[in-house]
């Protein structure tokens, strides 16, 4: 397994091995041993399918906030975190290329609590799994402005991204400052 920490605490990318042979392929999605420091007690797993020319997010939920492990199954996704924590970090973001099918990219992504998360589709068709600490609260969810110009998230796609009405209107940054 190999593992990346980044600049934002917490935030942490995995390569988990994979195994191939004539009947196919294997690859673990999480397991305690391989996936040590992002300890959770997981609530849910949602699967996701992204068509080509999305972008999703930046959704974050506040209060009920969710740690995520981010696992792309199929395709290449364009991955952003938002820190929305109070401190020294609050509103810096990083950018990630995520792929199931390019062994020299991470696939997998641990976003802990507070900060928000989207993704892009420029590269064709993607599904990601993901497990979140925290049930899925429709009164608690929230969605940051994909475009938000306090933000200038360098996202591959600005030319009429495909968008929930929903992530259209998402919040400013300033709005959420604390």
């Amino acid at each position: 397994m190999n593992e990346q920490t980044t600049s934002l605490p917490g935030v942490t990318l995995f390569s988990p091995p994979h195994y191939h042979d004539s009947r196919g392929s294997f690859r673990p999605v999480f397991a305690d041993r391989l996936h040590q420091s992002c300890q959770q007690n997981w609530s849910e797993m949602n699967l996701s399918h992204t068509e080509p020319g999305v972008i999703r997010g930046l959704h974050f939920q506040n209060p009920n906030a969710q740690a995520k492990l981010i696992t792309v199954v199929s395709g290449t996704i364009f991955d952003v975190v938002v820190d929305l924590r109070p401190g020294p970090h609050f509103g810096q973001f990083l950018t990630f290329t995520l792929s199931a099918e390019d062994s020299n990219l991470p696939s997998q992504i641990y976003i802990p609590e507070g900060l928000a998360h989207g993704l892009a589709t420029p590269f064709g068709p993607a599904t990601i799994a993901y497990l979140v600490s925290k049930p899925w609260d429709s009164n608690t969810e929230n969605v940051l402005a994909w475009n938000d110009p306090n933000l200038k998230i360098p996202w591959p796609l600005t030319t009429n991204p495909i968008l929930s009405p929903r992530d259209r209107d998402g919040l400013s940054l300033t709005s959420l400052k604390p």
